[in-house]
């Protein structure tokens, strides 16, 4: 008899013991050592965004099906919304919101040069300026100024016509960073000319992303991240995992890239990813879903949560 009570109180103690641990390790809320929030759309919930010091989730943008899109200025100030206000035309009315108060900066429109591009979107740039429209079938790039007029058009590189699939972002001091057949070029204002920054012979690349600083570009290869001076050199790999990575976003202090992770299709014109934050130090980090990640990965996990938060669209950190 002594020796099975022996034998429950140690079964007891090892099961409080265990109880004790659970309760002073909670899974955390992103991470303590971060800055910013992060903003992303999420399935029929509009967009979301999560503050990675508290871990508060909340709603940016309600869900609405009459916008075409929505973008965040570089330094966080300003949301870029666009929507089609006539039926039967093809024009893209814009609204400039301060993000603060919700009150309306500026509105201005523009009718496509070539139509049939009635739904997209655009991106201001870091000063505030300009808005790039990213390359459709007829149009290739499209640059205004917030008043609605065309500033450039970018229809062509070297006699080759900008591809739909193709993709532009902002770079400091208003450069663009486009995508082009297998080269990441940078064109600079005037937008008259461009210079090669690296050539990418891979069966599949994209989305790029530049730091704040403009000294370091996150891409996409086949399937994981990788990372290179704004040069093109240093070119290494720095996300690992049995799946795909998308979408790397530099954090505001360009020291973490926030990382789509586990990418999965979901039908022809959708998908969902999972969002984690590596160290942008140039080391390889495992963000795998099911084995252990690397030491310095962090899941962002939102305050109420026990499981990593999904996205499924427009991508940012500011």
């Amino acid at each position: 008899m002594k020796n099975i009570l022996q034998i429950f109180s140690a079964l007891l103690l090892v099961l409080l013991t265990s109880c004790s641990k659970v309760d002073e390790s909670p899974i955390l809320p992103v991470g303590t050592n971060l800055s910013g929030s992060i903003y992303f759309d999420w399935a029929t919930e509009g967009a979301l965004t999560i503050n990675t010091q508290t871990g508060v989730r909340s709603e940016f943008l309600p869900s609405d099906s009459k916008r075409n899109g929505w973008s965040l200025s570089p330094d966080g100030q300003i949301l870029l919304t666009s929507k089609n206000p006539e039926v039967f035309s093809d024009r893209i009315s814009f609204t400039m919101t301060d993000v603060k108060d919700g009150e309306i900066i500026k509105e201005f429109s523009y009718m496509p040069l070539k139509g049939g591009s009635k739904f997209k979107s655009g991106d201001l740039s870091p000063d505030n300026s300009l808005v790039v429209i990213s390359p459709t079938y007829e149009e290739g790039v499209v640059i205004l100024d917030t008043s609605g007029e065309l500033i450039a058009h970018i229809y062509d590189i070297d006699g080759e016509k900008i591809e739909l699939h193709e993709q532009v972002i902002w770079m400091p001091g208003n450069s663009l960073l486009i995508t082009h057949k297998n080269f990441l070029i940078k064109v600079d204002p005037p937008y008259q000319n461009g210079s090669l920054v690296k050539e990418l012979n891979y069966e599949s690349w994209g989305d790029p992303a530049v730091d704040p600083a403009g000294q370091k570009i996150a891409v996409r290869v086949n399937n994981h991240i990788y990372l290179m001076n704004m040069d093109g050199s240093d070119f290494v790999q720095v996300t690992d995992s049995n799946d795909q990575e998308v979408q790397p976003v530099f954090s505001p202090d360009g020291q973490h890239l926030l990382v789509g992770t586990d990418y999965t299709r979901t039908g022809a014109f959708g998908a969902i990813w999972y969002l984690k934050i590596i160290p942008a130090d140039g080391k390889v980090y495992n963000v795998d879903p099911i084995y252990p990640n690397s030491e310095g990965v962090v899941p962002v996990i939102s305050n109420g949560e026990n499981s990593v938060q999904p996205a499924s669209g427009a991508l940012y950190w500011r």
